[in-house]
């Protein structure tokens, strides 16, 4: 079920992200600082927003306790399963293998909504946190350009703000 779940949300986010680029017509640029580009970031890998927005602790931390509640809730799933198929396998109707099964399920339940959580809080706070600094973000581009040995354009951006 868990499994399930983590494939479709994967899913979900890229396919998302191709219809919105496809109807928008728009090119995502990860070089830039931005807020998008950190929540896109912290959506692949949670923790890397943080990290794009200078808090690697805050990252690292969120990192780490997403993993420690995947894994641990993946863990828990397949031995509730192994607990499913003896107390299948046994047949009583109450036993300890069903005992066994519901408290693995449960556990595998609650730590799968902690990492899904834990994911969410990621992408909403890099963004949120780099919506904040992207108005204090000054940033410079040169773009040079040639046309069919016509000329040429050289073009000097900078933002700011005050």
């Amino acid at each position: 079920m868990i499994k399930k779940t983590a494939v479709l949300i994967i899913c979900l986010i890229f396919t998302v992200s191709n219809v919105h680029a496809k109807l928008c017509n728009q090119k995502f640029d990860f070089s830039d600082y931005s807020a998008t580009n950190a929540a896109i970031r912290s959506a692949i890998l949670p923790g890397w927003g943080q990290g794009w927005n200078e808090q690697e602790k805050k990252g690292w931390i969120l990192f780490g306790i997403f993993m420690a509640s995947a894994c641990t809730a993946f863990y828990f799933n397949n031995e509730a399963e192994k607990s499913y198929r003896l107390y299948s396998e046994i047949g009583a109707p109450a036993g300890s293998e069903y005992d066994n099964y519901k408290r693995n399920f449960d556990t595998a339940r609650i730590l799968g909504t902690v990492a899904v959580l834990t994911w969410i809080y990621a992408v909403v706070d890099a963004y949120f946190v780099a919506k904040k600094e992207e108005k204090k973000y000054v940033s410079n581009k040169i773009n040079f350009a040639v046309y069919n040995n016509d000329g040429f354009k050289l073009e000097y951006k900078t933002k700011f703000s005050i």
